[in-house]
């Protein structure tokens, strides 16, 4: 019988948990259904799937235990041996410019997958990604969402106000200590007696509010309205002091010009002995005020009118500029005709209501990343932009070996030319896997990714170096190029700052060969050695 009051508390507790769970799950079904349903986008690693604009159909796993997968890795074998799937199933088209060196696409499809396909060339108004689109749908608010590079320009304005804040409140700190420091107890004779002996000294000198108040605010008035009332505003290096300025500098000098002009009177409210003012009170500062108002020093777009426009040396504003007909009979003047005026004038007022949003970014790919696309992948045709026939793979590999140069050579093209080195090296690092992309922000050629920018920070930066260690270079007397300590330090330096290894790349150059040979034959004479190079700490590189 001890027994049942705790069954029965057991059984109402069981009930009261069973009622909350079916209320919380009613209030969860409510709340998901008032939910708004947004689409979602794609994950990273579905958009960027491909490390390269081809497919690979790699056979299917087979399992010893289960029999079935056998016969399923001989039928996808069979039928890829029948069949073969053709790749790459799409071939992109870019147009060759001399201009730029580079090869331009402005297909947005071609844009958008060889960027998700490869992370490959950089969109010209952007930093890397084309998004420029993007960007002005979003500053428009025509779109919603955010882009990466706006994200980068917010956090880095936030990572400066927050060191301006960080550099004031040192500042402020430093200032502080130096006044405390200053300070010295009154310890000596004249300091003691220079000390206020009761509250009534501590009062101003001048307790006259007609004095203070009066005089002063007229003063200010009168002189505000002298600036008004000028024509000729002073002058700064020869150049006009707006009027904001030039009242600020006014204020200062009435203020100080007042508390001058007191100290020499006689005396205040007709005593004329001075004893209104008490000798023990020590000299004050002159106080300059300051204008609430500032107007910038540089022009701005998003500045708002300047209210002293227009404005006539009485102070009034000229009618003509109310009407807007003043500017067109100053152009008038001027000898422009009226029709051109108003066409101007209705095309300025339209165009920000008017203006479409069309997309003007192309794709920029650079030598290496033009001839990797053709000659390894062939996944690109290049255009000649004069007569719109494709390039054939040895035509455009002896057109980036003349281009690397500069001046472009047109004959007497050398094994160590500039493309050949650096496509050696571009060639073998997208050989293992890495993203490949130009390294310039850095000072160095190249910087390699694990899986792209949009995943991570580069983790290696490339510095390509020729090296002539051939017999045949020995014997001409050719020699690598020379690099002082202070360039690795520097260069050094700036990666470890980056959290990026610098990696020294020698390329062995061959000795000169015939002009017959082809692009493969050519490369595979070409031999790469990689070396690390971090830097030594006493305190973290002991044996």
């Amino acid at each position: 019988m001890a027994d049942t009051p705790n069954a029965v508390s057991a059984t109402s507790n069981q009930r009261d948990d069973a009622s909350s769970s079916v209320e919380s799950t009613q209030s969860l079904q409510v709340k998901s259904n008032t939910r708004p349903l947004t689409p979602r986008r794609p994950p990273l690693h579905q958009i960027y799937a491909l490390p390269v604009p081809i497919r690979t159909f790699p056979l299917p796993s087979f399992y010893p235990n289960n029999p079935i997968s056998l016969f399923h890795v001989v039928y996808a074998w069979v039928s890829q041996l029948v069949s073969p799937p053709v790749e790459p199933s799409v071939s992109h088209q870019g147009t060759w410019s001399p201009e730029t060196r580079s090869v331009h696409i402005s297909d947005p499809k071609s844009i958008r997958a060889l960027w998700e396909q490869g992370f490959f060339g950089k969109g010209n108004y952007s930093r890397s990604e084309p998004n420029w689109l993007k960007r002005e749908q979003t500053r428009r608010g025509e779109r919603k969402g955010h882009v990466a590079e706006n994200l980068t320009t917010q956090r880095r304005e936030e990572r400066k106000m927050m060191k301006w804040d960080r550099a004031r409140k040192e500042q402020e700190a430093i200032q502080r200590t130096r006044l405390q420091e200053a300070w010295v107890a009154p310890v000596g004779p004249m300091e003691l007696l220079a000390l206020p002996n009761s509250q009534e000294d501590l009062k101003p000198a001048y307790s006259n509010n007609s004095m203070n108040g009066g005089s002063i605010q007229g003063l200010l008035m009168n002189g505000l309205e002298a600036i008004d009332e000028t024509t000729d505003r002073p002058t700064f290096n020869g150049t006009a002091l707006s009027p904001t300025i030039t009242a600020v500098a006014t204020v200062a000098e009435v203020v100080s010009d007042e508390k001058d002009a007191t100290s020499a009177l006689p005396g205040v409210n007709g005593d004329s002995s001075g004893s209104g003012i008490p000798m023990g009170v020590s000299k004050r500062r002159k106080s300059v005020r300051f204008s609430p108002t500032v107007e910038s020093a540089t022009f701005k777009l998003s500045d708002p009118p300047s209210p002293h426009h227009g404005a006539q040396p009485s102070g009034s504003i000229d009618e003509t500029l109310l009407n807007g007909s003043s500017s067109l009979s100053r152009l008038a003047g001027l000898g422009l005709p009226e029709p051109l005026l108003e066409g101007n004038n209705t095309s300025k007022t339209n165009s920000g209501a008017d203006i479409q949003l069309v997309d003007k970014e192309h794709l920029q790919l650079c030598l290496e990343e033009v001839f990797y696309l053709v000659f390894a992948l062939g996944a690109l045709t290049v255009l000649d932009p004069v007569t719109s026939k494709p390039l054939t793979a040895s035509d455009l590999f002896t057109l980036c070996r003349q281009t690397s140069y500069i001046p472009p050579r047109q004959a007497n093209l050398q094994p160590d030319d500039p493309f050949l080195v650096h496509y050696a090296v571009y060639h073998h690092f997208r050989s293992l896997g890495w993203v490949t992309r130009p390294g310039i922000k850095f000072g160095v050629d190249w910087m390699l990714y694990n899986r792209g920018p949009v995943f991570s920070h580069a983790e290696f930066a490339i510095i390509v170096l020729p090296a002539y260690t051939d017999a045949w270079w020995k014997a001409e007397g050719r020699q690598s190029p020379r690099k002082s300590w202070h360039w690795l330090h520097t260069l050094n330096r700036v990666q470890t700052t980056a959290l990026k290894t610098l990696v020294l790349v020698y390329v062995d150059i061959p000795p000169p060969f015939e002009d017959g040979l082809g692009a493969a034959e050519i490369l595979k004479r070409y031999r790469v050695r990689e070396f690390i190079v971090k830097r030594w700490l006493s305190n973290r590189n002991r044996d």
